[in-house]
């Protein structure tokens, strides 16, 4: 019995008086020998070849069918950069939980957006920074065309497309990366929860169809065996960090609260009510979605432009973000639909800018226009589809679960 491939050979070498190779085909590895002189002359590290060989992987017939150019082989380029690791596998289990994301969309009844790349309007919030290019800006979200199509009769909508954030590189970060939003209309926040729930949990299974657990970020994860866990803001920050009595989320309740819970805030970070809880959320983060996945609920209302007001809380926004093993997944939450109120949080957060000497950007006519015309209740989330595979992959790095990394372009 013969085995019959076509790859690349990773390595060379002799052993015992015979000749050894590696022969790398995508995510598989080959073991062959010889002792042919001809054919060991052919073995050449670089060089693509058909082999035949024994089951027990004796080569019988080599044939060269190219390589690199002399002198130019790099085992570290393109040639074995996505084969001789197991980014080969993350790759590949990327396209599974794109296929089943899709899939479980389409059954839900929802369409998929075409949207362009190129906008004249982008969103002003402070930390998001955006990338002018020919009068317009790069997509940093397709929320706003979401909800104009909604607006305009649809009421389930879904976009997979690529996005991009200035100054956005690291670990968990990247200028350009693909983004999963989805939005349904007359629907609860709740609903768009369950809908990550469903399909990240059927992409899981895909993946591992005999496990409930997956290693990430330091953490045994439950995905499939126990309910996924959800805490408003205040509760984790009495949860994890002993913060009680949080009143208002102004200056002074935060930074009185943490210090009776000896919690130690750098004086750079308590100018201002935005620096103090964006470190507090900081710390908060790593504690969440470590056992199960988990939802972070009820947000301040200052730290989004486009949430409404919490029905429970007069001081928070109706908001949801998804962590696994201490990494934001997704941000949530429902239709904000009065066009004067979100006029005037566009107008907060360019002011906000102008203050710190950030960039103004311009805002997006059209879809406060659109607003004007009527928006139906309903709710939406995006989704990091990059942090998800690397989540469900159990990677540490975006790099490893893109086919380009920035670095690599």
């Amino acid at each position: 019995m013969q085995t019959e491939v076509k790859g690349r050979i990773a390595e060379a070498w002799q052993e015992q008086g015979r000749h050894h190779c590696e022969l790398i085909k995508g995510a598989k590895s080959y073991l062959l020998r010889t002792e042919n002189p001809e054919i060991a002359r052919s073995l050449q590290v670089g060089k693509i070849v058909h082999v035949r060989a024994s089951s027990d992987g004796i080569i019988a017939h080599l044939e060269t069918l190219g390589g690199p150019q002399e002198g130019c082989w790099n085992p570290l380029s393109d040639a074995l950069r996505w084969q001789r690791s197991s980014r080969n596998h993350s790759l590949l289990a990327r396209q599974t939980i794109i296929q089943t994301v899709r899939e479980d969309l389409y059954s839900e009844g929802f369409f998929e957006a075409d949207t362009p790349l190129l906008v004249k309007g982008t969103c002003p919030d402070s930390n998001i920074g955006s990338l002018e290019l020919e009068g317009g800006y790069l997509v940093t979200s397709t929320e706003y065309q979401i909800k104009r199509l909604i607006v305009g009769g649809f009421e389930k909508v879904f976009t997979l497309t690529k996005n991009f954030r200035a100054k956005d590189q690291g670990r968990f970060h990247s200028i350009e990366f693909t983004m999963l939003e989805w939005a349904r209309a007359y629907e609860s926040l709740h609903a768009i929860e369950e809908d990550a729930l469903r399909f990240i949990r059927k992409a899981f299974s895909r993946l591992y169809p005999d496990k409930h657990t997956l290693h990430f970020n330091g953490h045994e994860i439950d995905f499939m065996g126990r309910p996924w866990q959800r805490f408003s803001v205040r509760e984790a920050l009495e949860k994890y960090l002993g913060m009680k009595n949080v009143a208002d989320f102004a200056l002074e309740p935060l930074a009185q609260s943490a210090k009776e819970a000896n919690v130690a805030i750098p004086p750079q970070f308590l100018a201002d009510k935005y620096s103090t809880i964006t470190y507090l959320l900081d710390r908060l983060q790593s504690h969440l979605g470590i056992e199960t996945p988990t939802f972070l609920q009820e947000w301040p209302k200052y730290l989004t432009t486009s949430a409404p007001m919490s029905k429970k809380d007069p001081d928070a926004a109706e908001r949801s973000e998804l962590y696994i093993g201490g990494v934001e997944v997704a941000d949530g939450f429902p239709f904000l639909t009065d066009p004067h109120l979100q006029r005037e949080l566009f107008l907060e957060e360019l002011e906000r800018r102008k203050a710190e000497g950030i960039p103004l950007v311009s805002l997006d006519d059209q879809y406060l226009q659109a607003l004007e015309q009527g928006l139906p209740p309903g709710a939406g989330m995006a989704l990091g589809l990059d942090r998800l595979v690397m989540a469900l992959t159990g990677k540490s790095s975006l790099a490893e679960v893109q086919a380009f990394s920035w670095d690599e372009l």
